[in-house]
């Protein structure tokens, strides 16, 4: 006998959230990540506490025809006027992207890495003080403890210092 399936109840089959879908393409839910930096098509975005939706078929499709065919336009080959439209509406979308915090500021990342590097630094440098009064570690042993400390803090700055982010001050 024919199963009789409602198109409301198929529209639901196809619908996923990120988890089910890195599930459905077997993959991780950071390249679904990606995938959505790069153009995925989406039905809902998420955010706190809200799922994001994704058509299971569109995805594939999207997949099929490659990131790049997708979303690839070259604004250079379009007419003036479009070219213009074209500007304009990435424009907004940017300003939407930071508005919904899709996009952060690069002096709002480089502050909160320069605040927690600050405070990882000055817990690093209270570690062989406490250790001397707390535990009773000879004042030898704190200086060695010390040292090795300030070898891992340059190691740190160095990382950093490769990120372009920060100044050497």
């Amino acid at each position: 006998m024919d199963q009789v399936v409602e198109i409301s109840s198929v529209t639901k089959l196809r619908r996923a959230n990120k988890a089910e879908l890195a599930e459905i393409f077997d993959v991780s839910v950071p390249a679904v990540n990606g995938w959505v930096r790069r153009g995925c098509p989406v039905v809902k975005r998420g955010s706190r506490c809200v799922p994001w939706v994704f058509d299971a078929i569109e995805v594939a499709e999207w997949r099929a025809k490659g990131p790049k065919a997708a979303g690839g336009i070259d604004p250079q080959l379009l007419p003036p006027s479009e070219r213009k439209a074209w500007y304009e509406s990435e424009t907004k979308r940017r300003e939407l992207q930071v508005r919904d915090k899709e996009l952060l500021p690069v002096e709002e990342v480089e502050e909160v890495v320069a605040r927690t590097f600050a405070h990882v630094a000055q817990f690093l440098a209270s570690i062989p003080d406490n250790l001397e009064r707390r535990c009773g570690l000879s004042g030898e042993m704190a200086e060695q403890v010390d040292n090795w400390i300030c070898d891992e803090r340059e190691v740190l700055v160095e990382a950093l210092l490769s990120l372009g982010a920060v100044d050497g001050a």
